[in-house]
């Protein structure tokens, strides 16, 4: 039998996801091929990160939108 899995960071349920290492946290990611290969990391991880190490940090991914679901704010990683 097939499991289904949530990709971490699209949030869909797929048949495969691969074990992908983060690049800006220090935390394996289970990942669709299609959020992999268009390196896409998931919101709350790059909200994390931007809290931990900075808005600098993270800059990239904000700006390049490399992350689904709405805009991170400027509040969201100053909290």
């Amino acid at each position: 039998m097939e499991e289904i899995v949530l990709c971490y960071s699209c949030n869909k349920p797929k048949n495969k996801v691969s074990v992908k290492k983060s690049t800006i946290l220090a935390i394996n990611l289970l990942l669709c091929s299609t959020c992999n290969e268009n390196k896409i990391e998931p919101r709350w991880a790059v909200i994390l990160a931007g809290r931990q190490y900075g808005a600098e940090h993270v800059k990239d991914f904000i700006a390049k939108k490399r992350y689904n679901g709405d805009e991170i704010t400027a509040s969201e990683l100053l909290i």
